[in-house]
């Protein structure tokens, strides 16, 4: 696909839709207003950023009818979400074309500004946020690498928490098993804020019971208590402390002819995975004003997490970790100019046992430091923000002494004009890196040792990406268009020579991705909008020199990475209590997620799921909800497999019932 004759025409039928004849309403409705954003540090209007933004507010989740984040960010934005090989519990996210595999690796996740990435290879742990008392969520893509540093090559997801939570009590029961409860609670006074949340999501299980009696069942239990505190006028203090406890089965992959039959069973025949997590972590942080150009936050967070996983032949060992957060920023402003700079330290380790040892003699550490500096200046109708980091990331792996070390840098530079009232045009360019995660240096050996084993650190991945965009809004909509192309270097990937590998983790020499992102909001009357989220990525293979044994991957694209990407909702006010919603989400086929040579004739089908949310307020204190995702129980697995032999390919189920949810929620 030509993206320049993509490009014009995504253009001319965004607008030509958002300036429809019959949409003139008088004022512009509040959800399409130009809306202040934190994302970055930029802290203006959306349509002044000099970067891409896709924004959803706590109505946006509130009206989705969503369980829990992940299925928020899977089925009502741009982003890609799947299970992590069938297990719902832990989703994998893609956003940007770098694949299911790794693409988690590749975006940032921050919870007011705490960052959830991991120094190992697991996803963000984004379930383990109360869905309720989100506020609202920015996406920036193709930016971020300047405050967040490393990982941040695709963007950003910020998630910012109400300041003060909403009191009630909220239970919500469905089919397979599904039950849901919470309750959240605040208070507050002149000095004093308190918030205290509680869930419990339990699902009973899709598939059939394996040969101890479980189905794929899960329970996860989140508790959060979050204190804000006026120690002065100009002075604040926050502590939040959360734990969270995860329980869950999954089952193991099918063959495509299983799948297709039954996604129910038990392809294998096998026990399923048993997963149990605990985490506990706490932040502390300091905002001070120190005079009225100069302000101070200071912020320390620390996370325990351990972790074990049972498989059909035994343990895989109970797994340590530890990650921990320290920053310090200062923000200047004066008049139409602001700066901000600051240090940041992550430093995350992971203690395990070897094969056969009684102690935990595994130690694998990743510690970056990293300072930055950001300048932005208004000027008339033009915004400007320039940017520059500094990072180095060292390892080290106690059983050898290997050690491991870069020194890496990020800068943004961009630009924001406002043609007029209605059309702002912005343009930025990014430079990115991500720096390998600890398990990327390990290969898992199988038998007769069934180890992990020290296999060499790998290089970090870099990226230069362009985006040139518009926003666009007039009486009844509110319309968003990004161009972008990154070159990539060094990009890390997994790769399995035959079916009996458990893969090795490497780097493709030189790859790219070209892309158009549009999301458009348009008011039909007043009781009818329409949104649609819609994305293509062209994620190219440019050379990579190894040459493993199914041929060359110069050229080719890059697996596990849709092309198109569709998210489209149409809401009614049905009256002055009610409302109903009707989503569709559809991802285009992609070549499975280990096929780097495209030479598999099977693909990952087209993911496509329509959803149906009514929600009735009963009275301001009683609200009732009625869910129904995946309406016409589109099938849908993530393809895993051609090593070149018989039977390489099989499948994870990632969808295939119709799933009903009902809720019931009191406020106090």
């Amino acid at each position: 696909m030509n993206i320049k004759k993509l490009s014009v025409a995504a253009a001319v039928s965004a607008l030509t839709f958002a300036t429809a004849s019959n949409a003139v309403l008088g004022p512009i409705p509040i959800y399409l207003n130009p809306i202040k954003i934190s994302a970055n540090y930029f802290d203006g209007l959306d349509t002044n950023a000099t970067f891409s933004t896709e924004l959803y507010s706590s109505k946006d989740i509130k009206e989705s009818g969503s369980t829990n984040l992940y299925d928020f960010l899977s089925n009502n934005t741009s982003i890609t979400i799947t299970p992590s090989a069938g297990n719902r519990f832990s989703q994998k996210i893609d956003m940007r074309g770098y694949g299911t595999t790794n693409g988690h690796k590749n975006v940032v996740i921050t919870v007011d500004g705490t960052r959830l990435n991991n120094h190992t290879s697991s996803p963000q742990s984004v379930g383990n946020i109360i869905l309720d008392n989100i506020d609202r969520i920015e996406i920036t893509k193709g930016s971020g690498s300047v405050v967040y540093g490393d990982g941040a090559m695709s963007g950003v997801i910020h998630i910012f928490m109400k300041d003060t939570y909403d009191s009630f009590a909220k239970l919500e029961t469905g089919n397979y098993g599904l039950t849901n409860k919470s309750i959240s609670t605040s208070s507050k006074s002149d000095k004093l804020n308190v918030n205290a949340a509680f869930e419990t999501q339990e699902k009973g299980g899709y598939a059939i019971a394996d040969s101890t009696g479980n189905k794929d069942w899960g329970k996860k239990t989140n508790k959060t208590i979050n204190l804000k505190i006026d120690a002065t006028n100009n002075a604040k203090i926050e502590l939040s402390l959360a734990n969270n406890d995860s329980d869950y089965r999954y089952p193991e992959y099918q063959t495509i002819t299983q799948f297709n039959s039954d996604p129910a069973q038990n392809g294998t025949g096998r026990n399923y995975a048993h997963s149990i997590i605990n985490s506990d972590e706490y932040s502390l942080g300091l905002t001070t004003k120190i005079n009225e150009s100069l302000s101070l936050d200071v912020k320390t967070t620390e996370e325990e997490k351990t972790s074990e996983t049972t498989f059909y032949w035994g343990s895989g060992g109970i797994k340590k970790d530890k990650k921990t957060s320290d920053s310090l920023s200062l923000k200047y402003t004066n008049n139409n100019t602001t700066i901000d700079g600051g240090f940041s330290k992550l430093y995350g380790e992971r203690n395990e046992k070897s094969y056969g040892s009684s102690t935990f003699d595994k130690l694998t550490t990743k510690d970056n430091k990293g300072y930055f500096i950001q300048a932005k200046h208004s000027l008339d109708d033009t915004s400007y923000v320039a940017g520059y980091r500094n990072e180095s990331v060292d390892y080290f792996y106690n059983k050898t002494s290997a050690t491991g070390s870069h020194d890496l840098t990020a800068y943004n530079i961009g630009i924001n004009k406002n043609l007029d009232d209605n059309l702002s045009i912005f343009s930025n360019y990014n430079k990115a890196f991500q720096a390998y995660d600890t398990n990327t240096a390990f290969k898992y050996t199988g038998a007769p040792t069934y180890d992990n084993t020290f296999d060499g650190f790998l290089k970090p991945m870099t990226s230069k990406t362009l985006n040139i965009g518009l926003n666009y809004i007039n009486q009844a909509s509110k319309t968003k268009l990004t161009l972008f192309h990154s070159n990539l270097n060094n990009e890390i990937y997994l790769h399995k020579q035959n079916s009996s590998d458990f893969g090795t983790n490497s780097n493709l020499d030189k790859s790219h991705k070209t892309g158009i992102e549009i999301d458009s909001k348009y008011v039909v009357n007043l009781k009818t909008t329409i949104g649609i989220n819609y994305s293509y990525v062209d994620a190219i293979i440019d050379s990579e020199d190894n040459t493993e044994d199914r041929g060359s991957f110069n050229g080719k694209t890059l697996p596990g990475v849709s092309k198109n990407t569709l998210a489209a909702n149409i809401k009614f006010k049905l009256d002055d209590k009610s409302t109903l919603a009707l989503k569709h989400k559809y991802r285009s086929e992609a070549f499975g997620e280990e096929d780097f040579s495209n030479t598999n004739t099977d693909k990952t089908k087209a993911f496509n799921s329509t959803d149906l949310n009514y929600a009735y307020n009963h009275s301001k204190d009683v609200e009732f909800s009625l869910d129904i995702e995946n309406l016409f129980k589109k099938k849908h697995a993530t393809l895993l497999g051609d090593y070149n032999s018989t039977g390489g390919n099989v499948v994870y189920p990632a969808s295939f019932t119709r799933n009903i949810k009902a809720g019931l929620t009191y406020k106090f």
